[in-house]
């Protein structure tokens, strides 16, 4: 709620400082300062301050703009990201928004999905699917950091922590990736199309000689991102292991 309500305060400042902004500049481009205080005699008193006011405003107009332009650019810069979806016309999407908070949001819908980054099961899931799968998420958080990449997301946590789950899914993949890939349809081949000696997916990936490796890892790389994706509020409950 504090967090809420500063946010408010923040924008109704921005709000009256950009107003201000706009009124000198209307102010001295449009208004004769010195007929109207030439035209009244009660306030002949203040004319010297008054117009030695009027005259540094109205030779400041280029100053005036120029600051205007630099301040609500720098407001643009935390709040507006342009993503490119598709590349054809109509293709892009102007979305006016603070880019860290989009960039939270983007990252939760995706993991939302991801069971085995949080529960792997040996005895039920494919290491060669599941290593696929740790390759298109690295991708895809490599991706929406490029896309959110501003000053103001580089300092937050969702950044710093979308950088700590690439290192893990790298060190993962570098370690494992290639190398099970390779065995994985070398073993396919091997065993070819006959039914006659069927195997489970579960036997057939035991004799992986770095087996006991293989799983080990994602049971590390699984702790490390429900830790991670606290943060980015993704909902793991419900990929807990229920006992039957």
């Amino acid at each position: 709620m504090r967090e809420f309500r500063k946010k408010i305060w923040d924008n109704r400042v921005n709000i009256i400082i950009i107003a201000l902004l706009l009124v000198l500049l209307l102010l001295s481009l449009c208004f004769n300062f010195r007929d109207f205080i030439e035209s009244r005699n009660s306030l002949l008193l203040l004319k010297t301050n008054v117009l030695y006011i009027i005259r540094v405003i109205s030779r400041s107009t280029p100053l005036i703009v120029f600051l205007l332009l630099i301040y609500i650019w720098r407001k643009i810069a935390t709040k507006l990201v342009v993503r490119v979806e598709k590349l054809d016309v109509g293709g892009m999407s102007v979305i006016f928004e603070r880019p860290e908070e989009l960039f939270r949001q983007q990252i939760k819908n995706f993991l939302n999905t991801k069971r085995t980054l949080f529960y792997f099961d040996p005895t039920r899931d494919n290491i060669y699917d599941c290593i696929n799968s740790c390759y298109k998420i690295y991708e895809f958080i490599r991706e929406n950091m490029s896309v959110y990449d501003t000053k103001s997301s580089q300092k937050s946590e969702y950044y710093k922590t979308a950088n700590g789950m690439l290192y893990e899914l790298n060190e993962f993949l570098t370690n494992h990736q290639s190398d099970y890939k390779r065995w994985y349809k070398a073993m396919l081949e091997k065993m070819g199309s006959t039914c006659d000696d069927f195997k489970s997916i579960t036997e057939i990936q035991k004799e992986y000689k770095e087996y006991a490796a293989v799983v080990e890892d994602f049971d590390n790389l699984n702790s490390a991102f429900l830790e991670y994706v606290k943060i980015f509020e993704v909902d793991t409950k419900k990929w807990e292991p229920r006992n039957n």
